[in-house]
């Protein structure tokens, strides 16, 4: 009579060889890095600032006002940069809400993307006219200022001015 060992399944032999690969391979860590993520609010928090102070710098080389932080045009602005970084897209929000909500008289707002430095963005605004006009006019008062990166990194820069 002939006796026949049973043989091992083919998925036991794999799976017999995955866990001794997976033995050999160095643990990989999932903990996030709350380093990182305050490195990036960090990122944001100094592009936003030097945008803020840029913007300040060229309205006092051209005799103008300082331009005051506000709440309510701050929220625009972020609003703002974080639906462009959302949609990976550049435009311009409606800003007769703005007006309402923010009780001014006069708004204005510069957009952009792509632009690495808050000092780079506010150089490129002031060589475009429209962009300029918005920085250099005389009535404003207020400043929100707004950056938010795509998920690819891209930033997306906001400005929203206003009068009250």
């Amino acid at each position: 009579m002939l006796t026949r060992t049973p043989r091992t399944p083919l998925v036991g032999v794999v799976l017999t060889m995955l866990a001794m690969l997976t033995a050999l391979l160095p643990a990989a860590s999932v903990q996030a890095d709350p380093s990182a993520a305050l490195s990036v609010q960090q990122s944001v928090t100094r592009y936003q600032a030097q945008a803020r102070a840029v913007t300040n710098n060229r309205r006092e080389a051209h005799d103008l006002v300082k331009l005051r932080r506000g709440k309510c045009v701050q929220r625009f602005a972020r609003r703002q940069a974080s639906w462009m970084a959302r949609h990976e897209t550049m435009k311009h929000q409606d800003l007769g809400p703005i007006l309402r909500r923010c009780n001014l008289r006069s708004v204005g707002e510069n957009v952009a993307y792509g632009y690495p430095t808050g000092r780079a963005v506010v150089r490129a605004w002031m060589h475009s006219k429209g962009h300029r006009a918005n920085i250099l006019n005389p009535g404003y008062r207020l400043l929100g200022m707004a950056m938010r990166r795509s998920d690819n990194g891209t930033p997306y820069a906001a400005q929203v001015f206003g009068r009250r």
